[in-house]
């Protein structure tokens, strides 16, 4: 059996897989089992907190199959450490072994548990900290364990690297909201990949948008007919937005909207044009160049 490669979640399942059909009882296999997987731990790590973690995850997988209990056996221990009364207190034989016992500089003690190895401490750090006292939802938490298991990186240190990662990209996210789009050329927002996801994409086009449909309608027809209502769905068609999304910037501009309809007698019927398409007929980037009025 070797665990050079190994995950800490396969060796966890490994040493279970060869604990069953009564194989459990052997004490030789429990402490040569737990030997090896404590050998395995101090050869890839170094760092006392880092050992701890690969332990939980060892000891997760041992536990779903040996779970702690309330009543004596024979290939069971009893833990005193539980402080409640309905606590279970008797674990697996092999949990007596595999412990990676007292730090070599420091006077305090650690106890395996079903879900990680931990110091106990009146309150949690996150040097500490299980995957338990996070009180993730089920879905959330082996979603986590999942995570962790691939990555190979103690709880601490993913923490760290999620928060990270989250932090940049809600500060990136703040930073565009921010970014002021009027200088950008109608035609570079309108086809320029790096735009599409920009938060202010929509709202910075549908503004042209109107503005581009006034001007047209003002300065390039003169007949009604040949005229083209503001509506939710022509905006769309010259922005290439999403209608819900063009629904709710419009509340913006509903009443210069309503005003420049009203001015030509406008209505969602002016746009049934047979054989035309606003699209075509109207040239954003042409009329309005970029966003500075």
């Amino acid at each position: 059996m070797s665990w050079t490669n190994a995950t800490w979640g396969q060796i966890g399942r490994d040493i279970a897989e060869a604990m069953t059909d009564g194989q459990d009882s052997d004490d030789s296999l429990l402490r040569s089992l737990a030997e090896k997987a404590l050998s395995e731990i101090r050869r890839r790590e170094s760092e006392y907190k880092k050992q701890q973690s690969a332990l939980g995850q060892i000891s997760k997988y041992i536990h779903k199959k040996f779970p702690p209990q309330e009543e004596e056996d024979i290939n069971y221990w009893f833990d005193p450490k539980g402080k409640k009364e309905n606590q279970k207190k008797w674990r697996h034989n092999i949990f007596n072994y595999l412990t990676l016992g007292r730090r070599d500089s420091a006077k305090e003690t650690v106890k395996t548990t079903s879900e990680e190895t931990e110091k106990t401490t009146d309150q949690p750090t996150l040097d500490n900290m299980t995957i338990n006292q996070l009180n993730l939802e089920e879905e959330t938490q082996q979603t986590l364990e999942r995570a962790l298991e691939h990555s190979g990186m103690p709880l601490d240190e993913f923490i760290k690297q999620a928060i990270s990662v989250y932090a940049k990209t809600i500060t990136g996210k703040a930073r565009k909201h921010s970014e002021d789009l009027s200088n950008v050329p109608t035609a570079e927002l309108l086809s320029d990949a790096q735009w599409t996801t920009h938060p202010l994409r929509a709202s910075e086009l549908t503004k042209r948008a109107i503005r581009a449909i006034k001007f047209y309608n003002a300065n390039k027809v003169k007949e009604n007919k040949d005229r083209w209502c503001i509506t939710q769905s022509a905006i769309a068609s010259l922005t290439g937005s999403r209608q819900s999304t063009i629904k709710k910037i419009l509340e913006r501009y509903k009443n210069d909207i309503s005003s420049h309809n009203q001015t030509y007698g406008l209505n969602g019927y002016s746009n049934r044009k047979p054989g035309k398409d606003i699209s075509e007929e109207i040239d954003m980037a042409e009329l309005i160049p970029n966003g500075v009025d």
